[in-house]
């Protein structure tokens, strides 16, 4: 999720060489206005017979939904304890099948299974208010050329902690129902597929203090801020927003309620009004999306 302030940095380039040859003045700023055909394919298509998380294009926020934690129905296992996912999830209530949705990650982090993660980041799209946008398509270039979109893979061996990269920052998964937008299992062979389909939230907390920080692997204002000023960028905490939206978080879990593959994935704008880099005074607003995928359990 950091990895969209490359972009920034990218942005910091342009404008420093710009203004050594003294040809941008400083420029008022002006609202940007989102380019909605970068909105127009599904974000995230799961396959019945794969489910991973499509890497092309995205679709316009879902509801709106409240910043406030919501209280998980249901209890989930410690961490350290082995919960087993039991029954037909296919069958399942929601709130039952969202305990077996937690049951079955909760078993991931507590039996430490090896697995295989490959991470992909990619820009949709960029746009500034700087000399009105006229430097946005060589940025947008810039910013393509170091965000591709390219898999990362790293893996865990079996006995290692999960704590650090299954999922979610807390230790022990607590998805409730005011989490997400819907919950859906069907029978795949002689596994389940559960996918939790999740709305909008804006801004959210990480540690488990919000929706999308229970359900991934979510950067918060604050860690974005901090980045920036690292690069030489400026922004105040109250002139950034960050958007979350149209996640999907899919798991394939096998009759001892052990997950064999997941997948997940989610959309951010990142929204940084009057934005500060010298004298020069800016908006920029950019359109990400993150994905990753997790096989080769073994357990």
């Amino acid at each position: 999720m950091k990895r969209i302030l490359v972009l920034l940095l990218a942005l910091a380039l342009a404008l420093t060489a710009f203004a050594a040859c003294g040809k941008t003045p400083e420029v008022e700023p002006t609202e940007p206005v989102v380019n909605t055909e970068d909105y127009t394919e599904a974000p995230i298509e799961t396959d019945p017979a794969e489910p991973t998380t499509d890497l092309d294009g995205g679709t316009e926020p879902g509801g709106e939904t409240t910043d406030e934690p919501a209280t998980a129905e249901g209890e989930t296992a410690a961490e350290g304890e082995t919960a087993v996912a039991a029954g037909d999830p296919t069958t399942m209530n929601k709130t039952q099948l969202l305990q077996y949705y937690n049951d079955a990650i909760n078993l991931v982090r507590s039996g430490k299974p090896g697995y295989t993660r490959v991470e992909v980041q990619k820009i949709n799209s960029f746009k500034s208010s700087l000399a009105g946008g006229a430097l946005d398509g060589a940025i947008n270039g810039v910013v393509k050329k170091l965000m591709p979109g390219d898999p990362k893979e790293s893996k865990k061996g079996k006995g290692e902690s999960n704590v650090d990269h299954f999922y979610i920052y807390q230790a022990t998964s607590n998805v409730g129902a005011g989490d997400i937008a819907d919950i859906t299992a069907k029978k795949e062979g002689a596994n389940y597929v559960v996918t939790v389909t999740m709305g909008r939230e804006v801004n959210p907390a990480n540690q488990g203090g919000s929706k999308y920080s229970r359900v991934f692997w979510a950067a918060t204002r604050q860690e974005v801020l901090n980045d920036l000023a690292g690069a030489g960028l400026t922004a105040e905490l109250s002139n950034t927003t960050l958007t979350y939206h149209d996640g999907k978080s899919v798991i394939t879990v096998n009759d001892k309620g052990q997950i064999i593959k997941a997948s997940q994935g989610f959309f951010v704008d990142a929204d940084a009004k009057q934005a500060k880099l010298l004298v020069f005074t800016f908006n920029v607003l950019a359109y990400q999306q993150t994905s990753w995928d997790y096989t080769n359990f073994n357990w």
